[in-house]
């Protein structure tokens, strides 16, 4: 933490003296910059991106007074407010703005209104990633899967032709995911095709299949592989998925060595905040990335979890602990799915990520079936095509944030937090357009 403060104190000095204020709150861990009056917009926003990717391994960092689409990479960031007494007027590209619902829009004689506008970008006008479900089947016997085994599957062409689609749009990331994707015979050509077409590649896997050489052939195009760790020994993995640990661990080891960032996602448990140490050292063995630590989610016909997967507020709050302790070991732990912020003290809150991937925020799921739905949880039709499924109605008004009571829509972690979970909401409430049971 004292170098930290000494790195973070360094950073923010060098900006203050190029127009850009600072605050630093050491015990919050939070860090808050914003433009000085004589500050040169275009030059101040290549010095705060710089300062985002230093500061965020360490603090919780905040954009105070810029509205989102000034830097629409870091929109989460963004504390921007209406002014009392103050005059506001929005511009053309505000209508592809994903947050434009809660921007009061650009102050009138402010630091944007003027050449300093022709900076400004929506912020999310497509999705950021595409996620492919290649199927539903599965090797495994998962005990906590939201898959519905389904035979459904999409030919090679009209995926090839998503991913065109995609592209042109400028999403830049695309996910392949199933299931259990490498079941599927077009993960490897859609690999090519994504590499081709110019995506960032990620592919989600239970690396259970006993086919070395389908791993060996794949990793090559894979930019960022995400395994899933359900159990810390052999008998646990076999109670839990089916699987044969020793196997899974072979092609683990196998991934590490040749995919350029390799994660590892458990879905919590009450077993696993019991045992954590043994989860942490196999997850730190096999030289984890990021280890993601996964708040459970509905079951597939839309249940809440049951027994070992029924975790309350107080077992989040244990986790974030466990997940800060364990990180101070050098292994980056995140909560990484939707949870409300507010559950847990700020100075944890940097390793919570929200529902930024969840729920139609930045990214879109084409299901099996031929139809882009919200999320993995949310099977709601919003269409056949990418473009018409981001700007529908039923999306719009998912991460309108119309639902959430008023001291949410007004906290100043509202984007990171983005109101918790809307497939949560709707297993407890029997709408998603209601209130996280956990907030």
């Amino acid at each position: 933490m004292a170098q930290a403060l000494k790195t973070g104190r360094a950073v923010l000095a060098a900006l203050k003296a190029r127009g850009v204020g600072c605050v630093i709150r050491p015990a919050s861990r939070e860090v808050e910059l914003s433009l000085l009056p004589a500050a040169r917009p275009a030059e101040a926003r290549e010095l705060l991106y710089k300062a985002l990717n230093g500061l965020e391994p360490h603090f919780s960092v905040f954009l105070r007074g810029l509205p989102a689409c000034f830097m629409p990479d870091a929109w989460d960031h963004a504390l921007y407010a209406k002014k009392p007494g103050r005059r506001y007027f929005r511009f053309p590209a505000c209508g592809r703005c994903s947050l434009a619902a809660l921007c009061p829009g650009l102050e009138k004689g402010g630091a944007f209104d003027g050449p300093a506008r022709r900076l400004l970008a929506p912020v999310l006008p497509a999705p950021a990633e595409l996620v492919l479900e290649l199927t539903k089947k599965c090797n495994l016997d998962c005990r906590l899967c939201f898959s519905s085994g389904s035979h459904a599957a999409l030919p090679l062409p009209a995926l090839k032709k998503a991913l065109k689609e995609a592209r042109a749009l400028g999403v830049r990331s695309v996910r392949f995911t199933g299931g259990e994707p490498f079941l599927s015979p077009h993960l490897l050509p859609l690999l090519e095709e994504a590499r081709r077409l110019g995506f960032y590649t990620l592919v989600n896997t239970n690396a259970a299949l006993d086919n070395a050489p389908l791993f060996k052939k794949a990793a090559p195009l894979i930019d960022n592989v995400l395994v899933s760790l359900q159990a810390p020994g052999p008998a646990e993995e076999k109670a839990a998925t089916g699987a044969d640990l020793k196997v899974k661990l072979a092609n683990m080891r196998l991934l590490r060595s040749k995919v350029p960032v390799f994660r590892l996602g458990t879905v919590a448990s009450k077993s696993l905040i019991r045992g954590f140490g043994r989860w942490r050292a196999l997850a730190a063995g096999l030289g984890a990335d990021i280890w993601e630590l996964y708040r459970p989610m509905p079951d597939g016909r839309g249940a809440p979890r049951q027994g070992d997967f029924d975790l309350g507020p107080a077992d989040l709050k244990k986790l974030s602990k466990l997940a800060a302790a364990a990180e101070k070991t050098g292994l980056k732990t995140l909560v990484a799915n939707p949870a409300p912020l507010c559950l847990v003290p700020p100075a944890e809150r940097k390793n919570l990520l929200g529902a930024a991937f969840d729920d139609g925020h930045t990214r879109l799921v084409l299901d099996p079936r031929g139809f882009y739905k919200p999320s993995y949880y949310i099977e709601e039709n919003l269409g056949a095509s990418l473009k018409a499924a981001w700007a529908s109605p039923y999306r719009r008004r998912l991460v309108s944030f119309s639902w959430l009571p008023g001291r949410c829509r007004g906290c100043r972690w509202l984007l990171k937090c983005l109101g918790g979970s809307r497939a949560l909401a709707g297993a407890a409430n029997g709408t998603y357009f209601s209130g996280d049971p956990w907030l």
